[in-house]
């Protein structure tokens, strides 16, 4: 005997077996029950999610002679007459392989004679959509005012190709999407019958390859029972679906979190060696960053993804690379490249430049990525003032455009004392160059990078900072900032540090410039100065 698939071996027969659309199974089971059969029905819905299961399950039940819990029974006379493919009573039509007006006219004639064996005829029209403007105004009349005897149920995945009319005569069941959980223990009890076993993880990534489609997760479970020879495993799962290597994956989503551009061709280039497609790794970068998304947002994140303890903790470190803003914004450029796959003749550059986009929110001036960028300078100046060690970032921090300064053993303290060398001999950009250079080197980064834009100033031996506001100012006068810069100026003899904000003599010269140029446009006689 042939082999059966298992979402045709599976496909439930009673309500009670029927999961995910138990606001339809209800109002289904009460009509049966009550007898208030419509004559038209509409089930519309994304594909796999039951619709056509459902309209032969109602069609049996309205005909079974003894119902149970509204569901057919399975061994009346009728129930067994009509699992016969060849009964006249339930009949099925394809309508996008009859989809002319001819067929409805052929249908319309066929209605009016009464059903051999049942209590009602039933016709099941299958994509309804696809009729034709003629062949839907043929079937109007005969939707509006069947013969008492015939129920017609129109399935559809895309209900809006109907025209109004049509929906008007029609009972309308919307059918959901089913969620990951409930997929997975379907999967589960399948398997568990089959006498196949798997691991928790595997059932979850079937579950969530389908997509909230009952057909689609039941043929992947149909292709990982004949792949795997043990135990069903996650990446036994990966390797069906054709995703790509994880680890790979985890890397080149790294590259771009930490601005390593060259990371991001190096991976690329080894994946795409492998012959991945550019449109099936942009699914899997973008599936990582939701994954990194739920870790930054949730707090029992893994009981969301589900994902095996070791992979779990491998992605919460990857998570800890990037603020919310950082990986939302990644997603957003990840998402828009994916729609431009479809159309353009170079994927590759497409994928790359977006990944390098991603990777470079420095050259991203989207409002998204500027958010992200701001929410990144406010936690390292919050970790400055609170007085934390900056987080390390040797390993993971973005690369910039400056030169990379050649690693250095810093020498002790004494030894660069004792070499005799004056401040005063070199000018205050110099000093400042050395301080902030030594600064980068020890792992000071934040320090660093907060010294960018203040300016410095040599008086005699002493070598002055001067911040740009007194928030700068409270920052660099910390016991731990300040000593970290003490430190770099201890290679010159007899240095001394003092640090500053803008004196207001300054600041008042600056207001005075610009109240003289308000005038200058506007005219003394208006500009009132208070």
């Amino acid at each position: 005997m042939a082999y059966t698939a298992i979402y045709r071996k599976y496909r439930p027969k009673t309500f009670d077996k029927r999961i995910g659309q138990d606001h339809i199974v209800k109002t289904l089971i009460n009509q049966i029950e009550s007898g208030k059969i419509g004559h038209a029905y509409l089930f519309c819905g994304t594909r796999g999610t039951g619709k056509t299961s459902t309209a032969r399950m109602f069609a049996r039940a309205i005909n079974c002679l003894h119902p149970v819990n509204g569901s057919p029974c399975g061994e009346c006379e009728v129930c067994r007459a009509l699992e016969d493919p060849s009964s006249l009573d339930i009949t099925e039509i394809d309508a996008a392989s009859n989809n002319g007006v001819n067929e409805i006219r052929d249908l319309r004639e066929k209605v009016a004679y009464p059903p051999v064996s049942c209590r009602y005829k039933v016709y099941i029209v299958d994509e309804v959509h696809m009729l034709s403007t003629a062949a839907f105004n043929a079937l109007l009349k005969t939707l509006e005012e069947p013969p008492e005897h015939a129920v017609f149920i129109l399935a559809t995945t895309e209900v809006h190709k109907l025209p109004a009319t049509i929906l008007s005569r029609c009972m309308r069941f919307d059918f959901r999407l089913v969620s990951a959980e409930r997929l997975a223990k379907l999967i589960g009890d399948i398997f568990d019958d089959m006498g196949r076993k798997y691991t928790k993880e595997a059932l979850m990534l079937i579950a969530k390859s389908g997509e909230g489609s009952i057909r689609d997760a039941l043929s992947v479970a149909d292709v990982c029972d004949s792949y795997a020879d043990g135990t069903l495993t996650y990446d036994d799962v990966l390797a069906v679906l054709g995703a790509s290597d994880t680890a790979k994956t985890a890397a080149l989503v790294r590259a771009v979190l930490t601005g390593d551009a060259g990371g991001v061709f190096s991976v690329t280039d080894e994946l795409a060696a492998t012959g991945k497609s550019m449109g099936v790794l942009t699914k899997d970068v973008i599936s990582c960053l939701r994954d990194l998304l739920v870790i930054k947002t949730t707090k029992n994140a893994n009981a969301v993804l589900c994902l095996p303890e070791e992979k779990f903790k491998e992605t919460a470190e990857i998570a800890a690379l990037a603020n919310a803003p950082r990986i939302l914004r990644a997603v957003e450029i990840f998402s828009g490249a994916e729609a431009e796959l479809k159309y353009t003749a170079h994927p590759r550059i497409l994928f790359e430049t977006a990944a390098v986009k991603a990777a470079k929110p420095e050259s991203d001036y989207d409002i998204g990525a500027l958010l992200a960028r701001v929410k990144a300078l406010e936690e390292k100046i919050s970790a400055l003032e609170s007085g934390a060690p900056a987080r390390a970032e040797k390993a993971a921090r973005p690369q910039t455009d400056a030169p990379a300064m050649p690693k250095e053993e810093p020498a002790p303290e004494k030894a660069e004392a004792e070499s005799g060398e004056k401040l005063s001999s070199h000018t205050a950009q110099e000093a400042m160059g050395i301080v902030t250079r030594g600064l980068r080197q020890n792992g000071e980064l934040m320090l660093w990078a907060l010294m960018q834009n203040m300016k410095a100033a040599i008086e005699g031996e002493t070598f002055v900072i001067t911040a740009a506001s007194e928030n700068d100012l409270k920052v660099l006068e910390k016991a731990e900032n300040f000593a970290a810069i003490e430190k770099q100026l201890a290679r010159f003899a007899g240095a001394k540090l003092k640090v500053r904000a803008q004196t207001s003599a300054k600041s008042a010269e600056q207001f005075d410039n610009d109240v003289d140029e308000i005038k200058r446009i506007f005219g003394e006689d208006i500009v009132i100065v208070k």
